[in-house]
């Protein structure tokens, strides 16, 4: 019933104690030369997409990572946040502990049209490009997907640069974990979780606790202890029938935590962010969704899913009127799928996809309601080693008018493990209701942001666990949203940057030497301007690269060392304000006791590197976590 395409790469390990051809010379030369890798974390030994969550015959021509479950695990890192800092052409900016994190992805960012998903379900930020990325603990996750470039709508994304599509966690019949976790600033972390099938269906369920019983605080230089508390469950559900299913999945977290607020910063009398004894803000959310998909004819599955997220906030400061926001986002999406065999052999196929997405956006506390309706088309072809992709959406806004968008893809299978590929087209985002409506940060009077631009990317694959990945891109933004800094007052407030060009390049190898060692450089490079007024685009580092290396010491014994850098960037739109580089490293040293049981100590900052990446508040010192993980 369900149709299946199977891309694997093995991860046993190749006598790598003989010599390695050329090939691997070459990919050693490359590495050094700053040819970037993703981490361990970015493997995946098998990926299978079925028409229920991926109605898809190719991977798209583009530079995408995805995390799989055990990657997730080996990372030995607790929540998304932590995971996605190694992703190339990806920028996180965050401040203290578990606060929310500023993200753009090739320069774009994203404020609840899809720029991070849960089971294909847009998130809302807490404003302009800020996420809570602390609020999803990998235990409760099965893949971590990173997509870059235009043309998300088969992931059900609206963003400009790519985006971030999480899925919850699904557990075998019978299977129970439960992992702890307890280290520097009085921290503990506990989760649990198990499946179970019935005649009813195939249920999951995770629970979870963290606290940070002394936190540093948020404000630079302050001395306040901020502490912070999350609680977060999800659920799975499957049922399969004879030619078709349903699935559903559920997902809450609730924060409350000590948080500073604005004050008079000394001597340069501007509005900053200071210690405050009274300020407190909780945060709630609400992810469900249920798909159902049923087998027509056959060559022809049709789908619909419905989905919800609300988000409520709520803040209280010495300087700030507390305040309530809560955003709600009710989602229909409609697919139809056919496949069409072109040979005997199935190995030319051709796909076609349509259907309509519906959303709808509010925010219950302030009048801010808007519907978008889109249909929406996409084709997929495959003849030999070409193969081709095109989509297109067609946006009718009751507030912001109707607009039209498309994207091309085109991938060239070479002879020795080779491709090339290319990709380009436009893209548009209207502001989300926490952009609009936040009392503190939003703007009300935003425009919609629009996107043109292309990719050129080669791939080569010398070895079974050897990879090298190279894109060039190139995409123009006009009316691009960001979170703005005034260098004069202090104050931030969500803005459009009227127009915005960012080239970059993203470089990707990977390499095991031996049975026991393995290594990669992630390195990538984006140049983001305002040609108007040549200044450059806040919160974008030119420079962003990791290396990491995993030795196998003993048998049981894995070490793993990582180190992160970024170059310096502007803080605010004027160019006044500069962040400095930052270089840290990161440790874990892992042993396992038994096939599922598990024991850690992870060393997070290691270097004690403060250097701040949010003007006036503080970055985590170093930091050291026990940890043992066990299944049953």
């Amino acid at each position: 019933m369900i149709s299946t395409t199977i891309h694997a790469r093995s991860r046993q390990s190749k006598s790598c104690d003989k010599k390695y051809p050329l090939s691997a010379a070459v990919l050693l030369c490359l590495s050094a030369a700053a040819i970037a890798v993703d981490d361990k974390i970015s493997l995946t030994p098998v990926t299978i997409y079925d028409d229920r969550t991926y109605p898809e015959l190719i991977e798209p021509p583009r530079m995408r990572n995805r995390i799989d479950r055990d990657a997730l695990q080996a990372s030995g890192m607790t929540d998304v946040n932590g995971i996605l800092k190694s992703q190339g052409g990806l920028m996180l900016n965050q401040g203290s502990g578990q606060m929310m994190t500023g993200i753009s992805l090739r320069g774009a960012g994203g404020g609840g049209q899809g720029l991070l998903t849960l089971d294909g379900v847009p998130l809302f930020a807490n404003f302009a490009g800020f996420y809570s990325l602390s609020h999803y603990a990998l235990d409760a996750l099965d893949r971590v997907t990173v997509t870059r470039g235009p043309g998300g709508e088969r992931y059900g994304s609206r963003s400009l640069g790519g985006a971030i599509h999480l899925q919850t966690r699904h557990i075998a019949d019978k299977e129970r974990f439960f992992h702890v976790e307890g280290g520097s600033y009085d921290t503990v972390r506990s989760t649990a979780g198990g499946g179970l099938s019935t005649r009813a269906g195939d249920f999951s369920a995770v629970v979870g606790r963290s606290d940070i019983f002394s936190g540093i605080s948020q404000a630079q230089g302050g001395a306040e202890r901020d502490d912070f508390g999350m609680t977060h469950a999800s659920a799975n559900w499957f049922k399969e029938f004879s030619r078709g299913g349903l699935d559903a999945s559920l997902y809450f977290v609730r924060t409350n935590e000590d948080i500073d607020g604005p004050g008079l910063k000394l001597p340069r009398r501007t509005i900053g962010w200071v210690d405050d004894k009274r300020g407190r803000f909780s945060d709630e959310t609400w992810v469900a969704q249920l798909r159902g998909q049923y087998d027509l004819a056959a060559y022809w599955n049709s789908s619909l899913q419905f989905g919800f997220t609300q988000d409520r906030q709520q803040m209280q400061s010495a300087a700030i009127r507390p305040f309530s926001l809560t955003s709600q986002l009710l989602m229909l999406d409609w697919k139809n799928t056919h496949r069409l065999p072109l040979s005997a052999d199935h190995q030319n196929q051709a796909l076609l996809v349509w259907g309509v997405n519906t959303q709808h956006q509010q925010g219950l506390n302030l009048p801010a309601k808007q519907t978008v309706i889109s249909p929406n088309m996409r084709g997929e072809l495959i003849l030999g080693a070409w193969q081709w992709s095109a989509d297109t959406r067609f946006d009718q806004g009751d507030t912001y008018g109707n607009h039209q968008v498309f994207t091309l893809g085109v991938n060239r299978s070479l002879p020795q493990n080779m491709s090339v590929w290319a990709n380009g087209g436009t893209g548009y985002r209207q502001p989300g209701v926490s952009e609009l409506t936040h009392p503190v940060f939003g703007n009300q009077t935003l425009n919609g942001e629009h996107s043109a631009g292309g990719e050129l990317g080669w791939r080569w694959q010398p070895l079974p666990e050897s990879e090298v990945k190279i894109s060039g891109y190139y995409q123009h933004y006009r009316q691009m949203i960001t979170l703005q800094l005034d260098s004069k007052t202090g104050i931030s407030r969500a803005g459009n940057v009227q127009k915005a060009d960012v080239l970059g390049a993203e470089m990707q190898s990977q390499h095991r030497w031996s049975s026991i060692w393995q290594s990669g450089l992630n390195y990538s490079y984006m140049h983001a301007k305002n040609p108007l007024t040549q200044l450059r685009i806040p919160a974008r580092p030119e420079h962003q690269s990791v290396f990491w290396n995993e030795v196998q010491l003993l048998q049981p014994l894995t070490l793993r060392l990582e180190f992160t850098v970024h170059s310096g960037y502007w803080f605010d739109v004027a160019n006044r304000f500069r962040a400095q580089t930052a270089p840290r490293i990161n440790a874990l040293l892992n042993y396992r006791l038994t096939p599922k049981t598990e024991v850690y100590l992870r060393g997070e900052n290691l270097t004690d590197e403060r250097t701040i990446e949010l003007r006036d508040f503080s970055f985590n010192g170093a930091a050291v976590y026990v940890g043992l993980r066990t299944g049953f």
